[in-house]
C-alpha cells in the first residue's frame, strides 16, 4: 500500500499544504541566498516556481489555504538576511502570490497546460506566463521597497528588472521540474534508462562546476565554455523530453548560481547588474532550449503513437473485414452446396431406393446359387447402392448447419462405442491398443455428432492398414493455450501421408482414394471445431499417422449453450 492510499482522503488537503509549506521556505530560504549586493533582491526566487506549480495543480478551493500559508512562511524565513519582519515583508509575499494566482490561471484556463509538458504549446504558455506574472511581483516588491525608504528612486528601473528576472527564472527552472516529476505521462521513459539520466546529471554537474569555479571574467566578454552545457540539455531532452530538460536545467542552474554567489565563474565579474543580466540570460535560453525541444519531440511522439495506433487499428480492421468477407462466402458456398446437396439427394436417393427394393425383391423370387455368376452381380449392385447412399449421407452431414448440443458426458465410453463400431468391419491381422483414462473429468459435447468424427477418423486408420497392423488409442488429460482439455490420439501403422498432402487432407472433396468423397476429414473439423476444441495431423510416409483431437472440459462452452 503507498502512503497516499495510507491517508485518509479527509486530510490530504492538510498534508498537501503541509508539504507545500515546507518545500517553500526551502526554496525562499535558497532564493535569499543568491541575492546579490547592492540591490538585495534574488537573482532567481525559487518559490515564485514552487508556487505556481502548486497552484495549478491543486484544485481552486485550496487556493486560499495555501496563499496565507506562503504569506506567512516567506516573512520569517527571508527576514533573517535583511531586516526584522515588518509590514514590507508581508506586501512582498502578497505581491508574490498575486503573481502565482494570475500565472496558474493562465496555465489552467489560457494554456491548458499538461504537466508532463509534452507540446510546444505547454512551453510557450509556462515562457508567456513567466514573462508576465512576474511583472505583477516586481511591481508590487518594488513599490513597497522604495514606500518605505529601502530603495533609491533612482535604482527603481534597476531592481524592478532583477525582481522580474529573478522570479521569471524561478518559473522557469521550478515549474517545469515540480510539473514533469508530478506527472505520470513519462515516468516509463526515465524509469527504464535511470541510470543513463543519473550519468547525464551527474556529468552536467561536474562539466558546469569545471566551467564556473574559475576566476570571475574581468571584461564583459565571457568564455565560450560556459555554453558547454547546451549538448547536455540536449541530450536530456532528446532521451528524457521535458522530464528530463527540466531535471537538467535545474542542476545547471544550482550550480552555476552557486557558484557566482561564491564570486566565481564567468557571470561573477566587476559589473554586478551587467554580468547578473547575462547569467539570468544564459539560464533563461537553456531552459527556454530545452523544454521547446522536448515539446516538440513529444508531439512527435504522440503523433508517432496515433499513427502506430491507426495503423494497428486498421490491420485488425482489415482483419475482421476479411474474416467476415471469407466467413459470408463460405456461408453462401455452403448454402449452394447445401441445396445441391439436397436436390441430389432427393433425385439420387429415389432411385437408389427403387433399385435397392428391386434388388431385395429378385433376391426373394430368384436366389442364386452362391458363388454363381447371377450373386456376384447382385453383390456388387448392392455393393454400389450402398456406396452411393454413403455418398449422398457424407454430402448432406457436410452441409448441414453444425449446431451441436452439449451436454456433459463421459468421453471414454464414447471413443469406446465408436472404436467397437469402426472395428467390425476392420481388416484381418488388426491388432489394437487401448490406453484410455476413465478417469477423466466430463467433457461438454454432442455424443452422437462425436460418435460421426471419431467413426470416421477410425476408418480412416483401417482403410491405411488393409495388410494389418497396430491401431493405438490413447485419451488423456492434457493443457492447451493453458487451458486443461481431453487429447485423443488415433495412431495407424500405415504407410503415413506426405507433408504436402497433410496441409491439404482436411480441405472439402480432397481425396487421395480411388473411391470416396473427401468429405470424411473436413466433417470431423467442422464438429471439432463446433465443441470448441482442435484437431491436427502427425505423419512420417511410412511409419503411420496420427491424428490427435483436444476436447475441453465442462466450462463456458457448455454454459453458454445450456
Amino acid at each position: 500500500m503507498s502512503a497516499s492510499s495510507a491517508i485518509p482522503p479527509r486530510l490530504m488537503p492538510l498534508v498537501r499544504l503541509g508539504l507545500f509549506m515546507a518545500l517553500y521556505a526551502v526554496a525562499a530560504r535558497m532564493g535569499s541566498l543568491l541575492s546579490f549586493a547592492p540591490e538585495h533582491v534574488s537573482a532567481m526566487w525559487p518559490p515564485s516556481g514552487v508556487a505556481l506549480a502548486v497552484l495549478t495543480l491543486s484544485p481552486m478551493r485550496e487556493w486560499p489555504g495555501l496563499m496565507l500559508a506562503a504569506i506567512a512562511v516567506e516573512p520569517v524565513v527571508t527576514a533573517q538576511a535583511h531586516w526584522p519582519i515588518g509590514p514590507a515583508h508581508v506586501a512582498i509575499a502578497c505581491g508574490n502570490m498575486l503573481e502565482a494566482g494570475v500565472g496558474a490561471l493562465l496555465l489552467r484556463r489560457g494554456v491548458r497546460l499538461h504537466p508532463a509538458m509534452n507540446r510546444v504549446r505547454d512551453a510557450l504558455g509556462l515562457c508567456a506566463t513567466a514573462m508576465a506574472s512576474p511583472a505583477l511581483s516586481a511591481s508590487v516588491g518594488v513599490v513597497t521597497l522604495w514606500v518605505a525608504g529601502r530603495l533609491a528612486g533612482a535604482n527603481v528601473a534597476t531592481v524592478w528588472r532583477v525582481f522580474w528576472v529573478g522570479d521569471a527564472m524561478g518559473v522557469l527552472v521550478v515549474a517545469p521540474l515540480l510539473f514533469t516529476w508530478n506527472a505520470r505521462s513519462g515516468a516509463a521513459t526515465s524509469q527504464q534508462r535511470p541510470w543513463e539520466l543519473a550519468l547525464l546529471l551527474v556529468t552536467l554537474g561536474a562539466a558546469t562546476h569545471a566551467v564556473f569555479r574559475a576566476a570571475p571574467s574581468t571584461t564583459t566578454s565571457f568564455h565560450p565554455l560556459s555554453y558547454l552545457a547546451f549538448p547536455f540539455l540536449l541530450w536530456a531532452a532528446l532521451r528524457f523530453e521535458a522530464r528530463g530538460a527540466a531535471t537538467a536545467t535545474a542542476v545547471l542552474s544550482a550550480v552555476s548560481l552557486w557558484h557566482t554567489a561564491l564570486g566565481s565563474g564567468p557571470f561573477a565579474g566587476p559589473q554586478p547588474n551587467l554580468n547578473l543580466s547575462f547569467l539570468q540570460s544564459f539560464l533563461a535560453a537553456a531552459s527556454v532550449s530545452g523544454l521547446m525541444l522536448a515539446g516538440a519531440l513529444g508531439e512527435r511522439r504522440r503523433a508517432q503513437d496515433e499513427v502506430s495506433h491507426l495503423n494497428t487499428e486498421l490491420r485488425q480492421s482489415l482483419d475482421t473485414l476479411a474474416a467476415t468477407q471469407a466467413a459470408l462466402v463460405r456461408r453462401e458456398r455452403m448454402a449452394a452446396l447445401g441445396e445441391l446437396s439436397a436436390t441430389v439427394a432427393h433425385e439420387v436417393r429415389n432411385p437408389l431406393g427403387a433399385i435397392a427394393n428391386a434388388l431385395a425383391a429378385f433376391r426373394r423370387m430368384h436366389t442364386p446359387p452362391p458363388g454363381s455368376t447371377a450373386d456376384t452381380l447382385l453383390a456388387v449392385m448392392d455393393e454400389e447402392v450402398h456406396r452411393l447412399d454413403h455418398i449422398v449421407n457424407d454430402m448432406l452431414d457436410f452441409t448441414r448447419p453444425m449446431e451441436p448440443r452439449l451436454r456433459a458426458q463421459s468421453l471414454e465410453p464414447l471413443v469406446e462405442g465408436a472404436l467397437t463400431s469402426a472395428l467390425r468391419t476392420g481388416p484381418p491381422g488388426l491388432q489394437v491398443v487401448r490406453e484410455l483414462d476413465a478417469a477423466l473429468p466430463p467433457a461438454a459435447v454432442d455424443a452422437q455428432l462425436l460418435h460421426v468424427a471419431l467413426t470416421n477418423l477410425f476408418h480412416n486408420a483401417l482403410q491405411a492398414m488393409v495388410a494389418g497392423g497396430t491401431l493405438t488409442v490413447r485419451l488423456t488429460s492434457d493443457l492447451r493455450a493453458e487451458t486443461p482439455h481431453a487429447r485423443l490420439s488415433i495412431s495407424d501403422t500405415g504407410h503415413g501421408i506426405s507433408p504436402e498432402l497433410q496441409a491439404r487432407i482436411f480441405e472439402p472433396f480432397f481425396t487421395t482414394r480411388a473411391t470416396g468423397t473427401g468429405l470424411g476429414l473436413a466433417i470431423v473439423r467442422r464438429i471439432v471445431d463446433s465443441h470448441h476444441g482442435a484437431v491436427a495431423v502427425h505423419s512420417q510416409p511410412g511409419q503411420g499417422t496420427t491424428f490427435t483431437l483436444w476436447l475441453p472440459y465442462l466450462g463456458p462452452a457448455l454454459d453458454a449453450v445450456a
